[in-house]
């Protein structure tokens, strides 16, 4: 990176004291997301319709997540739902608020809400890794192991059971270390995707661009 393009942009000179779940949900869609926001500190720039729209997925969110009828009364007929629970990991430096929580009998179950179509009827990638970190943060807080989550997918009324493996979670932590260090580096990692299939989703695109086209 040329040293104008340096000047024009001030990298983070210390090591922030800790990292978001939905940073890690970002690192998951892209690297470079975690870079430009926590590094570079560049806002993302969004076309009316993606703000429109992110302003609608608000609205109609708060009303969607007090629904009655997020789950079927079969499944769990005597949970207990508490809603936007706070929670931080000291040994993570991790820190998130998951949208619902389930307490069936002794076991607690992280759901997140999503105003988006499933993969297919499965969960993408990030969203399942996303709630990998909402597991971590509840086994911590309460002293339990997580063994499974929900992404609720609102547009087709889809909850869609992940099942948490150790695997994951071992690989989450390495995930989060990988995070912590591009913020403390000040190192630029590599995109997800060629930028030829980048669709500009992340906001992003008006520097990744830029930077792509310098090095190219």
């Amino acid at each position: 990176m040329s040293s104008s393009f340096n000047d024009e942009y001030s990298f983070n000179d210390a090591a922030e004291n800790s990292i978001s779940v939905t940073d890690i949900k970002h690192y998951f869609y892209c690297p470079k997301i975690i870079y430009f926001d926590k590094v570079m500190h560049a806002d993302a720039v969004l076309s009316s319709q993606q703000e429109d729209a992110k302003k609608t997925h608000k609205e109609k969110e708060k009303k969607d997540k007090r629904r009655k009828t997020m789950f079927y009364e079969e499944q769990f007929p005597n949970c207990v739902k508490l809603f936007n629970i706070h929670m931080y990991s000291e040994s993570l430096r991790v820190e998130g608020v998951v949208d619902c929580m389930i307490v069936n009998g002794n076991e607690r179950i992280p759901v997140d809400y999503k105003r988006m179509f499933s993969k297919k009827g499965e969960a993408w990638t990030d969203h399942r890794f996303q709630l990998t970190a909402y597991a971590l943060l509840l086994e911590e807080q309460y002293s339990t192991i997580v063994r499974r989550g929900f992404v609720y997918y609102l547009p087709e009324d889809k909850a869609v059971e992940v099942k948490i493996t150790e695997s994951m979670k071992t690989y989450l932590k390495k995930t989060v270390k990988a995070i912590q260090n591009v913020i403390e580096s000040g190192e630029e990692p590599v995109a997800r995707i060629p930028k030829s299939r980048c669709t500009g989703g992340c906001g992003y695109l008006w520097i990744c661009g830029g930077i792509w086209n310098r090095r190219h």
